[in-house]
């Protein structure tokens, strides 16, 4: 319970500016791990027909709420650590859709991946449409076979994402 009492305060710049690289990096990995462990129920909602898992839903928020803390300690943006803390939740399959905003975070952080790492998220329907406006905001080049096949997304949005960034490629 120490570990969701700490995480209530993740908003508080007390808090904070207390966490260090590696502080941080613990934080995200193990409440991850006790929310995919200890909250395994279903949400209904009436804005989605696809289910998500309670965990889902509370690593979406640490996604957002990383993304709102980095904006306050800016430091951790170029954190190798961090990044890489970042990566691992996003290649860790079992956290499902939870990890789109670890996604976008890839984006907002300047995270280094590798072509396997892309083509791997790519063919990840969970987070695929997250990560192609990660790789439109680097302008990483080099995917647009895979991003015209994602066009037949059956997702609005995805659709559009994909298409911005094939139009932006053509120009980098």
């Amino acid at each position: 319970m120490d570990l969701i009492n700490k995480y209530s305060k993740i908003e508080e710049d007390e808090f904070i500016n207390s966490l260090t690289e590696e502080s941080l990096s613990n934080l995200i990995d193990d409440l991850c791990e006790y929310w995919f462990e200890n909250n395994k129920g279903i949400e209904e909602s009436e804005f989605s027909f696809v289910p998500w898992y309670c965990f889902e839903d509370d690593i979406w928020r640490l996604g957002e709420d990383l993304r709102l803390l980095l904006k306050k300690k800016k430091s951790f943006k170029k954190s190798t650590l961090i990044q890489n803390t970042i990566i691992g939740i996003l290649k860790n399959d079992k956290y499902g859709k939870g990890r789109q905003t670890f996604a976008l975070l890839i984006g907002e952080l300047k995270c280094d991946l590798t072509k396997d790492d892309i083509r791997m998220f790519l063919n990840d329907k969970d987070v695929y449409g997250h990560l192609i406006i990660s790789l439109r905001k680097l302008k990483i080049k080099g995917f647009d076979e895979k991003i015209k096949t994602i066009m037949n997304s059956e997702k609005g949005w995805i659709k559009s994402e994909a298409k911005k960034y094939l139009d932006k490629s053509a120009s980098w």
